[in-house]
């Protein structure tokens, strides 16, 4: 068997990240006319978010258009090793000229790219409303201004503009606005931070399922989980056989192993490389299987 080196995404990962930093830094920009206007009508509210949705829309597009072609690259390239590995191709580019196009593979794929897609636009969502309702307060805010300003009311009045100045907004942004997602733990996540975690998921997800398409074409069952010397728990799975598609009697699956929770978990960088035969494996690695399945029994 030859070994599939570890994917490796963080270019990608960086564009995609940078979409998000740049949209941040240009609806900043925006919302910092706010301040330096030192008024905000309604009409130049509405012309305020005008351009902020403009930002976001781009801000998707770019997001789908990256999910359709990394996300894809991420499949067919795991498609590409997995030949490779099982010795039925002698170079990557020849394995790459005869991966599967089947109809099971272009609805994994399919598949990948709209959860990906969806997960981040869910966020994106969430992100939007919250952007909006700071601007209408920031509306209302000024509207109080006003009324102060009539009444006399210094105080409260300088108050309000200081929420309404470029530190003051730019703190709710960052407190507010920009939370894409609460986690069911109830931790707040950066829309960048929490974009970065989807697509290495989904990344790493789709090279597992593009291993599992190829191997399913090519009658082949079996694959070792990569071990990478992981401190959490999937430190307990590293080296383990497991069966890709359950026709193998005697060995965990991959939906079992999945299903515990400790590995191929969000964040998880682990993959699988296929193999044909157990005994095709060097005896240290059948033996590390064989203690990590004992400590299951």
């Amino acid at each position: 068997m030859m070994p599939i080196p570890k994917p490796v995404y963080e270019r990608d990962i960086k564009r995609l990240v940078g979409y998000y930093q740049k949209a941040f830094t240009e609806i900043a920009g925006r919302l910092k006319t706010i301040s330096a206007s030192g008024r905000l009508e309604k009409a130049y509210a509405e012309s305020l978010l005008s351009q902020i949705m403009v930002i976001l829309r781009d801000l998707d597009g770019s997001t789908k258009s990256w999910c359709e072609q990394v996300i894809n690259q991420a499949f067919t390239g795991a498609q590409a090793q997995t030949i490779l590995s099982l010795g039925d191709a002698s170079s990557l580019s020849e394995a790459a000229s005869s991966i599967s196009f089947s109809m099971l593979a272009r609805e994994r794929t399919e598949a990948l790219i709209n959860d990906t897609y969806t997960d981040l636009l869910m966020a994106t969502q969430n992100t939007e409303r919250k952007i909006k309702q700071l601007v209408r307060n920031a509306v209302s805010e000024t509207l109080r201004v006003k009324a102060l300003e009539q009444m006399g009311r210094r105080t409260m009045k300088g108050t309000i503009i200081n929420d309404l100045t470029h530190k003051g907004l730019s703190a709710k942004l960052d407190s507010e606005a920009w939370i894409g997602i609460v986690d069911r733990a109830g931790r707040r996540w950066n829309l960048s931070t929490y974009a970065e975690m989807v697509v290495r998921t989904k990344l790493t997800q789709a090279h597992v399922e593009g291993t599992r398409v190829e191997t399913v074409e090519r009658g082949v069952d079996l694959a070792v989980i990569s071990s990478h010397n992981a401190k959490d728990a999937c430190r307990s799975f590293e080296g383990m056989v497991i069966s890709l598609h359950g026709t193998t009697p005697g060995y965990l699956t991959y939906d079992q192993v999945r299903g515990i929770g400790k590995i191929f978990h969000p964040n998880c960088q682990h993959h699988v490389s296929p193999v044909r035969d157990i005994q095709l494996l060097p005896k240290q690695l059948r033996d590390k299987h064989q203690v990590k399945m004992k400590a299951f029994q």
